[in-house]
C-alpha cells in the first residue's frame, strides 16, 4: 500500500494540462490533438472525476427527459462538419430505441446522454493511442512553480504541466441568500444535478421551485414521468419561462454587426426596430441573428455598458435564447394547462422548516405578500459563476495566489481575446481560460455552438504556442 502511494506522488510532466473534462475540455482536446499529430504519448492530461469524457454536468444525465435544447442539425464537436453530429446519431439511433427524438417537422431531439456518448466516441481514439490521459480525479490545487504548473488531485498525484487550460464550465449551484437557513434540511435539494436526487418524490408532494428557466423545465418534465401528480409552483423575480422553437425552417434575419451599438439602450432599441421591421417572420430568426453576431456586439459595448445590459435584460434574453425542446415544452404546457404548474414573479424572503412542510414567504410585484407552502423545496437557479473564486477549490487558491481574477462585469474569470487568465490586465504566462468560464470577454458563451467555436480557438492557440515552443528549443540546441 505504500508503494502504491508513494507511486501516486511521483510528477509527471504533460506540455498542456486541461482541468475540466465535459464538452469543453473534451472539445479542447479533440481539436488540438488533430492538429497536432506530430505529439506524443501523454502529451495532453485531461483531468476529470467522471469515468467518461464530453459527459460533464451538460451530457451526464442518463434521464431520458433531458434533450439537447437544439436540434441534432445544429450540434457538432466541429464547426467545420456542422452535420457530424445527425449524422452519427443516424447511425446509431436503432441502439437508442428513442422514436420520441423525431419530430414530425424533420428535426431530431436526442437526449443529452446520447450526446455525451458522441463526444466521447469522438475523443476516443486520442485515448486509445495514448496521446491523451484521462486522470480520473479533481484538481485540488494548481501552483506555479517556475517555468510550470504543478497540479495536485484529490487522491495526492502531482503532476507538472508548461501550459493549464481551465475548461470547468459548471460550477454547482447556490441556495439564494434568504434560504440559507434551511439549507440543511433534506427536504431542500439544492442541486437539481445530483445522482438520482427526485427518485424518493412522493407523487402527491407539493413542490416548490427556485427559478423558471430551463432546469426548472427539465425538473418538471423528469417529475412528471415518474408519475408525479401534486402541485408545483415555480418561483422567479421576473416569472419568465424559457420560450420553444420556431415550427419553420431557422432563418437568421438582422445586422447587429455592422456599425455595432455602444449602449445597451442603443442595442434594445436596434433589436426591437429589427423585430418591428420583420413582423411577418418568427422572432426567433432575429434572436438567432443577435446570437451569431454575439461577440462582434458584445466586445464593441464599453464594461459599463455590459455590466447594465447583464443587469437589465439578461433575464429577458436567457429565456428567447435557451430554448427548450419540443418534448420538453409539451410537458410544462401540459402541467400549465391543468393547474398542476404555476409561475410567479416574486422573490424569496425568507423561509421556515416544520415537521408538516416548508414556508416560503415571497413578495410579489406591486409589493403583495403570498406565501407559499411545499413539502419539497428544489433550488434549480443554475450555475453559481460568480462564488467561482469564494467557494472551496483550486479556483479560489490560484485567486489567492495572484494569477486569476473575476471579470470586470462579473460573469467568470477575466481573460484576454487569445483566452489568457488576465491579472490587472496583465496576461498570466501559461494559464488559459475556456468555454463559459470566459464569456466576460466573448459574450455569449453557454450555448453549444459558441463553445464549439471557443473550444477551437482554445485549441488553434495550444498549437500555435507548442510549435513557437518545439521551434524555439531546437533554436536553443
Amino acid at each position: 500500500m505504500n508503494a502504491e502511494v508513494q507511486l501516486s506522488r511521483l510528477p509527471v510532466s504533460a506540455p498542456v494540462a486541461i482541468i475540466g473534462g465535459g464538452a469543453t475540455g473534451t472539445m479542447i482536446a479533440y481539436h488540438l490533438l488533430r492538429k497536432r499529430r506530430d505529439l506524443g504519448a501523454g502529451s495532453v492530461v485531461i483531468f476529470e472525476p467522471r469515468p467518461r469524457l464530453g459527459a460533464g454536468v451538460a451530457y451526464g444525465s442518463k434521464d431520458p427527459q433531458h434533450r439537447i435544447n437544439v436540434p441534432a442539425s445544429r450540434m457538432s464537436i466541429d464547426t467545420e462538419r456542422p452535420d457530424d453530429f445527425a449524422d452519427w446519431f443516424k447511425w446509431h439511433s436503432h441502439k437508442t430505441c428513442d422514436p420520441e427524438a423525431f419530430l414530425p417537422s424533420g428535426d431530431v431531439y436526442p437526449t443529452r446522454a446520447e450526446f455525451g456518448r458522441y463526444l466521447f466516441e469522438r475523443i476516443t481514439p486520442f485515448l486509445v493511442n495514448e496521446t491523451l490521459q484521462h486522470v480520473q480525479d479533481t484538481v485540488v490545487s494548481v501552483h506555479h512553480t517556475g517555468k510550470y504548473w504543478q497540479i495536485r488531485t484529490a487522491h495526492g498525484a502531482i503532476y507538472t504541466a508548461a501550459y493549464v487550460v481551465i475548461a470547468t464550465s459548471h460550477p454547482a449551484p447556490a441556495l439564494p441568500t434568504p434560504l440559507k437557513g434551511i439549507a440543511h434540511d433534506p427536504r431542500v435539494i439544492s442541486d437539481p444535478w445530483a445522482k438520482d436526487v427526485f427518485k424518493t418524490i412522493d407523487p402527491r408532494a407539493r413542490i416548490a421551485i427556485i427559478g423558471t428557466g430551463l432546469t426548472m423545465a427539465d425538473v418538471v418534465a423528469t417529475l412528471a414521468a415518474q408519475g408525479h401528480l401534486g402541485p408545483i409552483t415555480a418561483v422567479s423575480r421576473r416569472g419568465l419561462r424559457s420560450r420553444g422553437h420556431s415550427h419553420g425552417p431557422a432563418s437568421l434575419f438582422g445586422d447587429f454587426s455592422t456599425n455595432p451599438e455602444q449602449t445597451a439602450r442603443g442595442l434594445l432599441r436596434r433589436i426591437r426596430k429589427t423585430l418591428a421591421s420583420a413582423s411577418e417572420r418568427p422572432w426567433q430568426d432575429t434572436l438567432d441573428a443577435v446570437r451569431r453576431q454575439g461577440k462582434t456586439i458584445w466586445t464593441a459595448l464599453p464594461v459599463v455598458e455590459q455590466r447594465r445590459l447583464v443587469r437589465h435584460l439578461r433575464p429577458f434574453w436567457d429565456v428567447h435564447r435557451f430554448r427548450i425542446a419540443p418534448q420538453v415544452e409539451r410537458a410544462l404546457n401540459l402541467r400549465s394547462e391543468t393547474g398542476l404548474l404555476t409561475v410567479l414573479a416574486a422573490r424569496v424572503e425568507s423561509a421556515e422548516a416544520a415537521p408538516d412542510g416548508l414556508t416560503l414567504h415571497l413578495r410579489e410585484r406591486g409589493e403583495r405578500s403570498r406565501t407559499v407552502h411545499a413539502d419539497i423545496l428544489i433550488n434549480t437557479t443554475g450555475p453559481d459563476h460568480a462564488g467561482i473564486l469564494t467557494k472551496p477549490g483550486f479556483l479560489s487558491r490560484l485567486a489567492q495566489d495572484g494569477f486569476v481574477q473575476r471579470d470586470p462585469v462579473g460573469l467568470g474569470l477575466w481573460t484576454d481575446k487569445d483566452h489568457s487568465a488576465l491579472v490587472d490586465g496583465l496576461p498570466v504566462s501559461g494559464l488559459l481560460v475556456a468555454g463559459p468560464l470566459s464569456r466576460g470577454t466573448f459574450g455569449e458563451l453557454m450555448g453549444f455552438p459558441e463553445v464549439t467555436a471557443n473550444s477551437q480557438s482554445v485549441a488553434s492557440r495550444l498549437a500555435d504556442i507548442l510549435q513557437i515552443s518545439i521551434y524555439s528549443e531546437q533554436v536553443h540546441l
